[in-house]
């Protein structure tokens, strides 16, 4: 049972804290002089951002993260929102002034394109919450919630929530947001929770989150934004409490997306993908080449590869967990004794404004600590600003380029410092509308006995 008593002193000393600036929960009536503000970045090919109040820089957060909930004085605040431009100079992107009361809190929400953002002060009061759960006649504990739609190009949408004991029918309406809006609070039980989205005027739903931890005495603010993933309805639920932890619950109605590449030098393979539900069959799918992206339904599934030509079996029963709105790739390649593998990695469909997500997987089991180069026209090895080091066998690796044109060096250093060249690409155009992978194989046809294989 919840206690009243320790409840409050937990209060009285997270206060202090807020006070000072550091991130908490907790908040004070009877303080004077004190807003609460966070950030939260959805601006869906945005670079990191900052919140800036008064040329105080908050730390910058990714796109779907969130900082912590601070105290802050009231009165007007300057407020900015930093990030980066096409050459990664810090600049500012959005600007307004704001006008803080005491006891408010503000959740600060970046949205839109990133070239031309908008910014969502989402401004809600707690004290009724607050009060509630102070209430020492009373042992019941109250958490506070409401929802905003901040996803690009997707509609307006009515929410509910119900307990997750509990069905669509017993559900009550949380609110109704168009894009740039937000839902009034309500204050229910702390509580498990399933929200459920329907179009704007239809009891037909079209998105249900999974079982909702909202056990805290808090104020979740959901927040629906864009997603790249492999669902039809291209939009996601965070959960924002105070904290940075932005909890994500993609659609139970999400499928899930796979493809497979073959890294065998010499064989073709036939692939089986296999759960309790459904099975899926892919044939002939050729050496140094990616099939086309499947659709699947959440679950674990056991994958086989068989020889395409002779059918025998190369492995048995990878086990591959696809969760809703995944989108992966399954890599077959060969160890060094012959035997053949399988591994997957998690594919990252967003669009970046300015720069270009990449990753590097090494399949040649010939070399670890491998460092990859992406060298600029006025570079070399030795001046390259973006580099990958310590790259091992069955190993990825990632990292983030500007827009602009590289050769791809990849080098293996022995201990006594000679460099051998595994790999070196022709010139590359780093740019258009998606993020690049590129897996390194062993290729005996190749000049210098490796492929880098880019899939697309």
């Amino acid at each position: 049972m919840f206690n009243k008593k320790l409840g409050q002193l937990i209060l009285i000393s997270a206060v202090g804290t807020v006070m000072f600036g550091c991130g908490s929960d907790s908040s004070d009536s009877s303080s004077s002089d004190v807003a609460y503000v966070q950030y939260y970045n959805a601006s869906p090919n945005s670079t990191s951002t900052s919140l800036v109040l008064d040329d105080y820089s908050y730390t910058a957060i990714d796109f779907a993260d969130a900082m912590p909930r601070y105290g802050y004085s009231t009165g007007s605040v300057d407020l900015e929102i930093e990030g980066q431009d096409e050459d990664g100079e810090t600049v500012t992107i959005y600007t307004d002034t704001v006008d803080m009361d005491d006891d408010d809190n503000h959740l600060f929400v970046l949205h839109g394109d990133y070239t031309d953002p908008q910014l969502l002060d989402i401004n809600y009061n707690r004290e009724d919450m607050d009060d509630l759960n102070a209430d020492d006649d009373y042992e019941y504990s109250k958490m506070q919630v409401l929802i905003a739609n901040v996803a690009t190009d997707e509609g307006t949408f009515d929410a509910y929530i119900s307990l997750d004991t509990q069905d669509f029918d017993e559900a009550v309406m949380l609110g109704s947001v168009g894009y740039g809006t937000y839902s009034d609070s309500m204050i229910l039980d702390t509580e498990d929770y399933i929200v459920y989205l329907t179009e704007a005027g239809s009891t037909d739903v079209v998105y249900t989150t999974g079982s909702m931890d909202f056990t805290t005495e808090t104020v979740y603010k959901l927040v629906i934004r864009n997603s790249f993933g492999a669902g039809d309805l291209k939009i996601n639920i965070d959960s924002v409490d105070s904290t940075t932890t932005v909890d994500n619950y993609a659609a139970l109605e999400s499928t899930a997306d796979y493809r497979i590449f073959n890294g065998l030098e010499t064989q073709n393979i036939d692939v089986t993908v296999s759960s309790q539900q459904e099975t899926q069959y892919l044939y002939d799918v050729a050496a140094f080449s990616v099939s086309d992206y499947q659709s699947t339904s959440f679950n674990d599934y056991g994958i086989t590869v068989k020889d395409a030509t002779t059918k025998t079996q190369l492995f048995n029963n990878l086990l591959v967990t696809f969760e809703q709105d995944d989108v992966k790739s399954v890599l077959v390649y060969q160890n060094e004794d012959g035997s053949v593998e399988g591994m997957e990695i998690t594919q990252d469909l967003r669009p970046r404004a300015y720069e270009y997500k990449v990753d590097v997987v090494n399949l040649s089991y010939d070399y670890d600590d491998l460092s990859v180069y992406f060298v600029r026209d006025s570079e070399t090895i030795e001046t390259a600003e973006y580099t990958l080091t310590d790259l091992d066998f069955v190993e990825e690796q990632s990292t983030t380029l500007p827009e602009d044109f590289y050769e791809i060096n990849i080098v293996y250093e022995a201990d006594n410092g000679t460099q051998t060249l595994i790999y070196q690409s022709e010139t590359l155009d780093i740019s258009g509308d998606s993020n690049f992978t590129f897996v390194l194989t062993p290729d005996s046809t190749s000049t210098l006995g490796h492929r880098l294989t880019m899939l697309e």
